[in-house]
């Protein structure tokens, strides 16, 4: 369940949701019993599996009369939108009246079909949820509560989110009796990947880099990464391992924590930074690097600049845990900083034609900054990109699938350790300004170009940054499959 009480919230959300193809809806009103009803809340359910209220959003609507109009506009009065309600007619007094369209009233479908053939003792949604859905412990007296006191209850909470659960539940059995051909159109509106391949917020930067080398992949594999030749690229893995086995330490290992236990004003980041670089060397990376040459003495230069690289990174921590450590003892800071989650990420997009596209994704860490009060997730390159508006676009979605989750701001970064590190920083109100804004309208173009064959027209599109060709890892392949790619290199340049 998601509570959201802020403007902000409740109109990033309300966009989110004028995406759908099918909400379930409720309200609960304040001083319902009175001359003077208000609206207090307005509850929305997009997932119809949900059997928990896991994915049900509660928008708390009480004195905010803007919102109000804006969810009519947006989501009432858009024939896009199918509604589903129970006792439609109440709800509509409060959410466009006769303006509201697309609307599916269950009470309505219940009557159609009779009390004789549903076996049900009254129609009312909380009898149909237990008799006929086969809920259990289902709460009605909690309807009758005081909706227009502040805060709510945990327990008003959980009774309006799960009137959309007993909603979409109740639906799916009418339809099954009244109508079943119309049941798999409507509730599995989740492609299976026979019809719709999963992506990954790596394949999205590819698209963002060239869509036809991300047609390339999608379609015969192969390599995506534009890497000019001087960069060496057989280090990531190694990196990525090294960097995840120096946060594990960090967190566990006491003489991590001795190194925060000075008087912060006496906190040097030089010191800060060699004490923690010297100490992760003697205790992991030496005996990593002497077993790796063991094995292979070639491996030798590569592990140099993977601890060069390593280096920069620890650099960076130690400024971040410097920073935190004026607000978090010796003991916490390193715990505090480094926020242990599950790193893979899975979400469903809602799509302008009304489809979803699932998109999965990995990150490489995500700290807190206590200076900021703010998360950050960041992705850890092993080269300098060819293109960073794209490494944007990947951190975004990580930034986004993240605050889905968590429903609090999250920052971006990604840290390019080598040839020497640097830092590409953007904040949440940089990306839900830009990037988030496009992901929906890109993820439906990714899907356009994958359903096209050759040699039909409307292929995908060479990228619109030229340069990339000269360096494209699958340049014979694209000139042989897309006939008409000009290849861009030093020699075809203008003098």
């Amino acid at each position: 369940m998601h509570y959201l009480t802020k403007a902000s919230e409740i109109q990033t959300q309300i966009a989110e949701f004028a995406l759908a193809k099918v909400l379930w809806l409720d309200t609960e009103v304040a001083n319902w019993n009175t001359s003077y009803p208000k609206l207090s809340l307005i509850q929305i359910l997009a997932e119809s599996t949900d059997s928990t209220g896991k994915f049900a959003y509660i928008l708390d609507v009480l004195d905010k009369p803007d919102l109000i109009a804006l969810f009519i506009r947006q989501i009432m009065v858009n024939s896009q939108i199918e509604k589903v309600f129970h006792n439609a007619s109440f709800d509509l007094k409060y959410l466009g009246e006769k303006s509201a369209q697309n609307i599916t009233c269950t009470l309505k479908l219940a009557r159609k079909i009779s009390l004789k053939t549903l076996q049900t003792s009254n129609l009312k949604l909380k009898t149909l949820a237990t008799e006929l859905c086969k809920f259990s412990d289902v709460d009605i007296e909690e309807g009758r509560s005081d909706w227009g006191k502040r805060p709510l209850s945990d327990k008003q909470l959980h009774y309006a989110a799960m009137d959309t659960v007993y909603l979409a539940a109740v639906h799916q059995h009418l339809l099954k009796i009244y109508h079943p051909d119309f049941v798999s159109n409507i509730f599995n509106k989740i492609p299976d990947d026979s019809k719709n391949i999963s992506l990954t917020a790596t394949k999205v930067r590819v698209a963002f880099e060239c869509p036809r080398l991300f047609y390339l992949h999608q379609k015969f594999g192969g390599n995506t990464l534009f890497i000019p030749p001087d960069n060496q690229v057989d280090i990531g893995n190694s990196f990525h391992q090294l960097a995840d086995i120096f946060i594990k330490l960090a967190v566990s290992e006491s003489r991590f924590t001795e190194i925060f236990k000075t008087s912060i004003s006496q906190l040097n980041i030089d010191e800060i930074a060699s004490r923690l670089q010297q100490l992760f060397y003697e205790i992991k990376f030496s005996t990593y690097l002497e077993k790796a040459v063991e094995q292979d003495a070639s491996t030798a230069q590569p592990l140099y600049k993977v601890w060069q690289g390593l280096q920069g990174l620890i650099r960076r921590f130690a400024e971040l845990l410097i920073v935190n450590r004026r607000y978090c003892s010796a003991e916490a800071v390193i715990h505090n900083t480094f926020v242990s989650q599950e790193r893979k990420l899975e979400h469903y997009f809602q799509l302008p034609d009304g489809t979803q596209q699932r998109v999965k994704g990995e990150f490489d860490c995500l700290v807190y900054n206590f200076e900021v009060k703010r998360l950050c997730v960041l992705e850890y390159k092993t080269y300098q990109p060819v293109d960073p508006s794209a490494q944007l676009a990947q951190v975004a979605l990580y930034s986004y699938m993240l605050w889905y989750q968590k429903k609090v701001a999250v920052d971006s970064a990604v840290y390019c350790v080598l040839p020497e590190f640097k830092e590409y920083q953007y904040s949440w109100e940089q990306l839900e300004n830009t990037v988030h804004q496009l992901i929906h309208y890109k993820l439906h173009q990714m899907q356009q170009w994958l359903s096209w064959e050759s040699p039909y027209p409307n292929s995908p599109p060479p990228t619109t940054q030229p340069y990339l060709c000269e360096i494209c890892p699958q340049q014979q392949k694209c000139q042989t499959f897309f006939p008409s790619t000009v290849v861009i290199t030093a020699s075809n340049l203008p003098s």
